[in-house]
């Protein structure tokens, strides 16, 4: 399989996870359902009536992350706005109309994404781009405020490997909890679950939640899988959608 490899950081990012409201927290990694509005931004797939998700989604493309260095975060207060009704009516003539409310960002986030698409012309389309260092819209990751500098890597042939035994094989990639038989556990290793929008249609409804498997180091994880990807140089991934068929 043909994949694209490229990394994206920034200073910040947020993801919010589904159950925070009030007080908005972030996941450590770059879920699938963003990752999907990160190549709609690099290839002008538009958020009108989610253009985006009808080009990139669990169907479409398949894609794998993979943490470049420890998972960081900071809560900061950030000044909301009441923007109930017409017009904005400043603080001292109404209270309420300003709110501080503390969210966690992630602090200089450094993640390497591998992406496979059914559609050549689009996929090479992507590739293009992200070679050129260009994009159609701005990237961020999560929120607009947190911009974020794309940059290729590499584009690799991935061969698909089927696991038969219980052995178990280094994985550098989010792991999802469902393509995962066991984990060993080493020392020094910090191991984190978190649930995630897994699935999600074109109208933005979430269809089905998944959890994943990282060390929160960005240090490969001792795992028991059925299947797994693997380049020339020995990197193997776990993509998110793969059906266990090399597919």
């Amino acid at each position: 399989m043909n994949v694209l490899v490229f990394d994206i950081r920034a200073d910040f990012g947020h993801f919010r996870q589904l159950y925070s409201t009030s007080s908005p927290l972030t996941y450590s990694f770059i879920p699938p359902t963003a990752l999907f509005g990160l190549l709609g931004a690099i290839t002008g797939a538009g958020k009108e009536e989610n253009e985006y998700l009808r080009v990139f989604n669990h169907e479409t493309t398949n894609v794998a992350v993979r943490l470049m260095g420890p998972v960081r975060k900071t809560r900061v207060g950030i000044n909301y706005v009441n923007t109930k009704g017409n017009i904005w009516v400043p603080k001292q003539r109404r209270e309420g109309a300003r709110t501080q409310i503390r969210v966690e960002f992630l602090r200089f986030p450094h993640f390497r994404c591998y992406v496979s698409l059914k559609d050549e012309e689009r996929f090479s389309q992507l590739v293009d781009l992200v070679r050129q260092h260009k994009s159609v819209y701005t990237p961020c990751l999560g929120l607009s405020e947190c911009l974020a500098n794309v940059q290729f890597v590499a584009m690799e042939e991935f061969r698909f490997v089927k696991v038969d035994g219980e052995d178990h094989v280094p994985i550098c990639s989010v792991i999802p909890g469902n393509g995962m038989r066991a984990l060993k556990v080493e020392p020094g290793k910090e191991y984190r679950k978190e649930r995630v929008a897994w699935k999600m249609n074109a109208e933005r409804v979430v269809s089905q939640y998944e959890e994943v498997v990282f060390e929160a180091g960005g240090q490969p994880i001792l795992a028991s899988v059925p299947h797994y990807w693997e380049n020339e140089h020995g990197e193997r991934i776990v993509f998110f959608y793969s059906d266990g068929r090399g597919e």
